[in-house]
């Protein structure tokens, strides 16, 4: 069988800003690889999709059987960028940044489709070299496992990509970069029921801090009881006074 496998790529639009709470369903729904004791805040989601229409098949046994026999199957890469919309706006644009490492890698991996496709052996045994006649049947069961197979391999390769991105170093690199271009923004006292101001970088710096006994903040810009007990557990391994509010000695020990 003489089988062609194109790939194409959809320009990615703007980035979709969502709640915190959303940006972290989506993470858990597709096993973003968040490093432990940090919080998701921005995520990219491919998608790939196969058009089936350019797939020829020839039949026997008065149409009861049929057997896939030359054609070209269409793979088309969409991806969504996500991003917390409590934020920052300088914020979400390193955060953007960051998000767009995972696009290039989705779209150069849209190049090993054709060779990891056919090294497959369910996708070989029904586009490559197929086996044997099917049950006329069984045609949809048969084209949805394409979908499958097709599916399951970018996932796959995609998954690996994004685990060697979403490092713990690469987290703090970024962190680093926020605090860098966008230190000015932290009002110089921030506490309990504040929100906005610099909130979200200093609940970002507390998630880069090593393990705690508490669980990773949501970066929503809400000064709230979380944060508040966050900042005390913080001061009080820096033999700070824990006050609960971020002054200049807490920020200068968070590195703000």
């Amino acid at each position: 069988m003489t089988l062609t496998i194109q790939t194409a790529i959809t320009p990615v639009g703007a980035p979709i800003l969502d709640d915190p709470a959303t940006i972290g369903s989506l993470a858990s729904a597709h096993s973003s690889n968040v490093p432990p004791g940090t919080t998701a805040v921005a995520i990219t989601i491919p998608t790939i999709r196969s058009d089936q229409t350019q797939l020829q098949y020839h039949t026997r046994n008065s149409g009861t059987e049929f057997r896939f026999n030359t054609g070209t199957l269409q793979l088309t890469l969409r991806q969504e960028i996500h991003v917390s919309r409590a934020l920052s706006p300088c914020a979400q644009m390193i955060w953007l940044q960051h998000e767009q490492k995972h696009v290039q890698d989705n779209e150069r991996l849209m190049s090993r489709m054709d060779h990891e496709l056919r090294a497959d052996r369910e996708f070989a045994d029904i586009l490559v070299s197929p086996s044997g006649w099917r049950p006329r049947t069984s045609f949809n069961a048969t084209q949805a496992k394409i979908q499958e197979r097709v599916f399951l391999i970018f996932e796959t390769l995609t998954t690996d990509a994004a685990g060697r991105q979403d490092t713990r170093q690469e987290y703090q690199r970024t962190e680093r970069q926020i605090r860098i271009r966008c230190g000015h923004t932290l009002r110089r006292i921030l506490k309990l029921n504040m929100y906005g101001q610099g909130i979200d970088i200093v609940q970002l710096a507390l998630n880069n801090q090593p393990p705690s006994m508490l669980p990773p903040l949501k970066v929503d810009g809400v000064f709230g009881p979380k944060t508040k007990a966050r900042v005390q557990e913080f001061q009080r391994d820096h033999s700070l006074n824990p006050d609960g509010i971020v002054g200049p000695n807490t920020r200068r020990a968070l590195g703000l």
